[in-house]
C-alpha cells in the first residue's frame, strides 16, 4: 500500500474541484486526465499525466511530478521572435512542450500533495502568464526554470 494519494484519491479530488476534467487512461499507479482551462482569452485543452511513485526515498521531483501538456490550441512562439523558445517548458522525447509549473528546489510539489490543489491551478496560472507573454513579450510568472537531469549531465 502506497503512502501517497492513490490514483482514485487524485481522481476524486480532480473531479470535485475541476469538473471539466475527465479520467481518460488509468492503471493501478498511473493516470491521464483531459480537461479545459480558460485563464483569460482562450480555452485550452490540457492533459495531465501522473504516476504514483513506489518508494518514498530519493524522490526526484522532476521525474515524479505530474506532466502537463497543452493539447489545443498548440502553444506558439511570439510573432516576430523567430525561433525563440517558449518560456518555462521542458521538451519531451517527441519534441513536445511539457509545462514547467514550479521550482523543484522549493519543495512546492511532492507526491503527498493532490494534483487538484497544485498542478491544475498552477497550469491555469501558467496559461495566464503565457497569454501575457504572447501579448507583451514579458513572462510575469517568475520562477526558476530547472534543467532536466539529462540536460545537466550533457553539459558536464
Amino acid at each position: 500500500m502506497s503512502v501517497f494519494p492513490s490514483i482514485a484519491d487524485q481522481d476524486r479530488a480532480i473531479r470535485a474541484s475541476w469538473p471539466s476534467f475527465r479520467l481518460v487512461e488509468r492503471s493501478e499507479r498511473a493516470a491521464t486526465w483531459l480537461g479545459t482551462l480558460k485563464p483569460f482569452m482562450l480555452a485550452y485543452e490540457v492533459q495531465v499525466s501522473y504516476q504514483v511513485p513506489l518508494v518514498v526515498e530519493r524522490i526526484a521531483p522532476l521525474q515524479q511530478q505530474p506532466e502537463v501538456r497543452v493539447i489545443s490550441p498548440a502553444l506558439r512562439r511570439r510573432p516576430g521572435d523567430g525561433e525563440g523558445p517558449l518560456p518555462h517548458v521542458y521538451v519531451d522525447r517527441a519534441g513536445d512542450p511539457v509545462l514547467c509549473l514550479f521550482d523543484h528546489e522549493t519543495g512546492e510539489w511532492t507526491p503527498f500533495r493532490l494534483i487538484a490543489e497544485t498542478t491544475i491551478p498552477w497550469a491555469l496560472d501558467w496559461l495566464g502568464c503565457y497569454e501575457g507573454w504572447r501579448a507583451t513579450g514579458r513572462w510575469s510568472g517568475g520562477g526558476r526554470h530547472a534543467e532536466p537531469p539529462a540536460a545537466k549531465e550533457a553539459g558536464r
